[in-house]
Parts: C-alpha cells; structure tokens; sequence
C-alpha cells in the first residue's frame, strides 16, 4: 500500500483545517480515501507551503522567515514604483539584475512543482474516495484551484511550462518524467479549465482565507486577462511557448469580463466603503482584517506566531522601534495620482524647483485619497504627531507643525535622505504601528480583492467596446473614495487607474510585463525624488526634484519580459527549451 508523507501543520492562516488528530508523518492512502479530514490535513499542507506573495519566498534573519523578507518588495522596486533604503537589499539587487541564462535570482524564480505534485496526489485520491460525493468535488476542486494559482505564477514568469497533471511514479519512463513545455496557450487554458472546475463546486459563501468560488472566478478573471493581453500585445513566437495567437485575445477578455463581473454582481465580496473618510476607508482594504472587499487572504495571526514585516519596514524615523523608513517613493509614482478635483497629478511639478515657497496643504493634501492612504509625506499626523521629511529648516520664527507640533531643524536622517517620500500601505492610519517591533505585523496579505475586479472588467469591456461598462466599472471604483467620475475612458486612463487603485500591492510589475510596456516605462528611465525645505516663520514648504538611487537606473531588455528556464532545471531535465536570449 503506498504512503503519503505529509508534515501536518495546524495552519489557521486559511482557517481551513478544524483538526482533531494527532500528528504523524505517514498516513495510510486508503485512510486518506475514507476520511474528509485528513484530505483536509493535506490541503492544509499544501496551502502553507504556497508562495501567495509574488517574489517573497526566501529570506530569514535570526530565524523569523516572514518578518524579515526584504524581497517581499521586489515587485514594486522591479516595476520602478518605489526603491528601498540601501543597495544591498534583495529588491534593489533584483532591479538592477539581467537574468542570464544560469537563470535569475533566487528571489524571482517560482518553481513549485514538488506543491503541484501534492496537487495532483491529492486529485487523484479523491477519484476514488468512498465518503460524501460533494465534500469530494469541493475538495478536487480546491486542489485544483492551488494547482492554477502555481501554474499561472509559473506562466507569467517563464511562458509555457511543463504541465504536470497527474504524480508521477520514480518507475515512469523517461517520457513521463521529463515532460517538455507545453505552448503558454495550453498553459492558460489548462489554468482556466481547473478554474471552470473550481467555480462549479466550491462553496459561494464568503470566506477570505479560503478557497472559494469567488477566489475562484477572481483567479479566472486574472489569469484571462494576463492571456488576452499577452495574445494582443506581444510578438509570436515559432514554437508558442512565449506567445499565444493573436485570435484568441477577445475570448479571454471575455472570459476575464464575465468572472470579474461574477465577483460584482455576486454580491458577496462589495467593495468596501467602511472608514471614518475616504483616506481611511482605502487604508483599511488592506489592513483591516475581514472587512468585505477581501476575496482571499493570506492570513497572519500574531497569537500564532505567524508574522510579517510589511509595517515594520515601512514606519518612519520618529515611530519606528528598528529598521523602518524602508520604502522610498519615486516622484514619477507620485505624480500618477490625480488632485481630488480630477486635475493632473503633475500639474504642480513647475513649484518644485527649490526656490518658491508653497501652501504643502495644497500641493500634497488635496491628493486623491489613495495616495495619501499609502505615502507618508511631509507632517502627516500620525499617532497625534507629525511625521517630518524637511531636509532643512530656513528663517525665524515657530510655526507649528499640522498637529501642533515644534518642527525640528532637520527631520530624522532616514526620512530626508532619498525620495522625500515613504510607503504606507500596509500601516493602519490609526496609529496602532508606532514603534511596532519587527515580528508583530500580523495584517493579512491580500491575493485577490474586489477592486482588481471592477479595473479587470473596465479593461476587458474597453478592449471588448463595450464603453458604458468599461467607464461604469472605472467610475465605481473612483466613486469609492470621492474622485470625479472619467466622462471618456482610454486605455491609458485604464492603465493610470490601476497603478493608483493597487499601487504597491504587486501588480504593476505584471501589468507591466503582460501590456508589454516594460521597455517604454522601465529601461533606463532617470529616478528622481525630492529635498524638502520648510520655512520656520509660516510653515511653508520648498521643493527640489534630485536624482537618486544609488546611481542607478534599471535595464528591461526586451529578452526581460520572460525569465530563463536556467541551466540548472534545463541539466535535470533535457525536454526543456531555454527562453529566447537566455
């Protein structure tokens, strides 16, 4: 009889295992087939060994895996949204990196066909388990909803991939073992059909740590999209496994149209307008646990000792109990924020020449509230005091602070030194994180929400003319937080939208890659932040625009826009096909 070797961990992170056994290395099959728990106990192991985080899965200092992951921000720093503190880190290493064909980092690469493996073994059980036919389907389902998360993470790093769909035995033939790449066509089409499958018979209730119909068509609505754009905008390619036809682009759409409006109209996951204003109400979609826009969490729970660093990292000098002051914003991330009257972000960049003096109420407070939800900018109150970005202060006098405070000569020198300018988006405005030690951060990472949603449908009903939809569904996320409703809907008003609704949540790096704009945005693109002055005898403020980051700017090559296989993977198995450049 054969064994199934599992580590049974108890993970309340996806509130999926309510377990009453002992731990055990090896469980019986037949055991397995007979007991919904313990085809539970093994879903549990293969939700926690996911990497939900793209661009996060090593790192640890001092033992803690999750506080300390200083790549969890490669994505932002790859996609030119923000930079970090020093050279050394991961993230800036990433940035600055052209794969070679030994392959690219450790910290971009995602590989998991050992999880996928679990995937499979646990499908193939459930084939002929004797309990409940629909606790059965639920849990094929659910294991086939992991196996596309992984392969769709696999697809748009590396094209098509080997598309392992059933365990496969150390007695196969070599063909079985060394499965080549499949076309990334049948790689899409092989992560929505698992997907259909996962939509039909997982549960429709709300749960956000958890698998659910919902997850479900959200993961659809993404991963068509990806395909669409790939099959519109990017080159074909002679064996298809960086390319999809340029034919199939408007069934995805439609495909990504029809599960992101399931989402909407599904009612179960609204898009959350709780908070004490606008600002408030976007700060908490993501550090509010269980609030309703949350389609799926990764969950962190202090109490259990699973925690992250995203707060940690981003507080600033003056609130921070270590490492802070972490995130750096580019002032061309800033300027992509409209003013709360739908006029021009940039509109005020002529103030910003270090010598005129200005009204930083004005030119910084009256900011679409999602930019202030997640920038730290000069004297925002914080826990009853101001956070301080001045490089000098200038003049006599003592003017007050915008809480009252007494402005030091200069801010604290990890505040001041790069971008004039940090990210906030995993900090609850309520001034819970100050001085918040570096293995207390327990906000859940959010995989899948319900504004992606409403700015998949805008752009999939753009590219399908269907304009009334596509400027309702644009609209309905700018209502959210009090902006002017768009009277015309382009494709680059699309584009702007998403990198203010999910910026530094790990999406426009993709974006990026799959609209094929990379090249324009990202190669050697000049990265400035700002030097702030204040003026002591009425608080106002001066700005410098000045070039930073280390001296560097980032290359993406058009070879970029796929990972390499790497000569590792291609030596263990000789079916693989490198990546064109590499």
């Amino acid at each position: 009889m054969k064994k199934i070797s599992y580590l049974l961990i108890l993970i309340f992170a996806f509130g999926c295992a309510d377990l009453d056994l002992q731990p055990t290395d090896m469980i019986a099959e037949d055991a397995v087939k007979k007991d919904p728990k313990l085809v539970e106990a093994f879903l549990t192991k293969i939700y926690h060994n996911v990497n939900w985080e793209p661009n996060s899965q090593v790192g640890q200092r001092d033992g803690n895996k999750t506080a300390w992951k200083h790549w969890r921000f490669a994505d932002g720093t790859m996609g030119g949204e923000y930079t970090l503190m020093a050279p050394w880190q991961e993230a800036i290493k990433a940035s600055e990196t052209i794969p070679t064909s030994s392959g690219a980092r450790a910290s971009m690469n995602y590989w998991p066909y050992g999880n996928i493996r679990s995937c499979n073994e646990i499908i193939d059980i459930l084939a002929a388990a004797s309990f409940d036919a629909t606790t059965v389907k639920t849990q094929i389902a659910e294991a086939k909803f992991l196996r596309a998360f992984m392969y769709l993470e696999m697809a748009k790093r590396y094209g098509g991939v080997p598309l392992e769909l059933k365990p496969q035995q150390l007695d196969a033939s070599s063909e079985e073992l060394y499965m080549p790449r499949a076309t990334l066509k049948a790689t899409f089409d092989q992560i929505i059909s698992d997907l259909n499958i996962a939509i039909a018979d997982l549960p429709g209730t709300a749960m956000s740590g958890k698998a659910t119909k919902w997850a479900a068509h959200a993961l659809k609505s993404r991963a068509a999209l990806y395909a669409a754009r790939i099959a519109k905008y990017h080159p074909q390619s002679s064996d298809g496994l960086t390319s999809i036809p340029s034919g199939s682009a408007g069934g995805y759409y439609t495909a990504s149209l029809a599960s992101a409006n399931a989402v909407i109209d599904g009612g179960k996951h609204p898009l959350y307008k709780g908070g004490a204003n606008a600002e408030h109400t976007f700060s908490e979609i993501l550090t509010k646990k269980g609030n309703s826009e949350m389609i799926m969490v990764e969950a962190y729970d202090l109490g259990l000792g699973k925690t992250h660093g995203w707060g940690y990292f981003e507080m600033p000098d003056g609130f921070k109990s270590g490492w802070g002051s972490n995130v750096h914003i580019y002032e061309h991330s800033t300027e992509r924020f409209e003013y709360q009257d739908g006029t021009p972000g940039n509109k005020n960049r002529n103030l910003f020449d270090g010598k005129t003096f200005f009204d930083i109420e004005e030119v910084v407070y009256k900011k679409d509230p999602r930019y202030l939800a997640k920038v730290w900018t000069p004297e925002e109150i914080y826990d009853g005091r101001e956070v301080w970005f001045h490089d000098r202060a200038v003049g006599s006098g003592t003017f007050k602070g915008r809480a009252g405070g007494v402005a030091p000569n200069r801010a604290p020198t990890r505040n001041r030194n790069r971008g004039g300018r940090l990210g906030q988006s995993r900090v609850p405005l309520d001034g819970s994180y100050a001085f918040i030690p570096g293995d207390a951060d327990d906000s859940d990472y959010v995989i899948f929400r319900t504004g992606e949603m409403y700015l998949n449908a805008s752009e999939a009903a753009f590219e399908l003319g269907k304009m009334d939809q596509a400027k309702g569904r644009l609209n309905a996320i700018r209502a959210r937080v009090g902006m002017p409703a768009k009277t015309t809907v382009t494709l680059d008003v699309i584009k702007n939208e998403r990198f203010v609704e999910l910026f530094m949540e790990n999406h426009h790096l993709w974006d990026l890659k799959t609209w094929r704009d990379a090249e324009a945005v990202i190669h050697m693109k000049k990265k400035v932040g700002v030097k702030w002055t204040r003026r002591k005898s009425d608080g106002m403020y001066r700005a410098k625009r000045w070039d930073w980051n280390f001296s560097k700017n980032t290359a993406f090559i058009p070879k970029m826009y796929w990972l390499p296989i790497g000569t590792a993977k291609l030596a263990d198995n000789p079916n693989l096909v490198e990546n064109p450049g590499y």
